[in-house]
């Protein structure tokens, strides 16, 4: 079996890319751990959903990880990579897998590099669901609750307001108004301005960091 040394991982339910982590996200400071080299298409499965490993390789990743403190433990966890990618992922007793994480990219850009040592095993799983995937990082998602918050109990003036300096013209219907605003991209300037604009303004207690 082989295994790689070092490394932190923030396992949670989703899996947030490594520039969505937190700070208040419990890291976890892994001094060893198994890895296993598999196929790209079993690789993409076990981003895309929920498994449930095969007991043989459960028992033989059983208490295999370590980590530097030793006031915390985690029975059942492995990294998996193709060529390209390295996910780890925490099984219960029962194989199933419960968290995974990403690691920081200078993490696995080293551990890539020595890959090419690693034998290629065929793990046997089966799928149980689809996994909880984050289409957007974790920050739009507060903003975007921040601005449905605040559009709850907004005035007719305030829309007014909101509308020009986010569209540059008058506009007073406030089901146009409301309209506009709900087809706004996310990734526009006029989405960052409204934010920007409730977030300066806002009287109430929601709050965004």
């Amino acid at each position: 079996m082989n295994f790689i040394y070092d490394i932190y991982l923030n396992l949670n339910n989703i899996l947030y890319d490594f520039f969505d982590w937190n700070k208040s996200d419990k890291l976890i400071h892994i001094k060893k751990i198994p890895i296993f080299k598999i196929n790209e298409e079993d690789f993409k499965n076990l981003i895309r959903y929920d498994i449930k490993l095969d007991m043989c390789y459960v028992n033989s990743i059983y208490k295999k990880t370590e980590l530097w403190n030793i006031v915390e433990k985690i029975d059942y966890c492995a990294l998996f990579c193709d060529n390209n990618n390295i996910v780890a992922i925490q099984f219960n007793k029962n194989g199933l897998s419960v968290k995974k994480s990403n690691l920081l990219l200078d993490e696995e850009l080293e551990i890539l590099e020595t890959i090419n040592r690693f034998k290629e095993k065929n793990i046997t799983f089966s799928i149980i669901k689809k996994s909880n995937l984050l289409l957007e990082t974790r920050k739009q998602l507060k903003e975007e609750d921040f601005i449905d918050k605040e559009f709850k109990n907004i005035d007719k003036n305030k829309l007014i307001y909101l509308y020009f300096e986010c569209f540059g013209k008058h506009e007073n219907n406030k089901k146009k108004i409301l309209k506009s605003f709900k087809n706004l991209s996310k990734n526009s300037k006029s989405y960052k301005n409204l934010y920007d604009i409730l977030k300066l303004t806002s009287t109430t207690n929601n709050k965004m960091i």
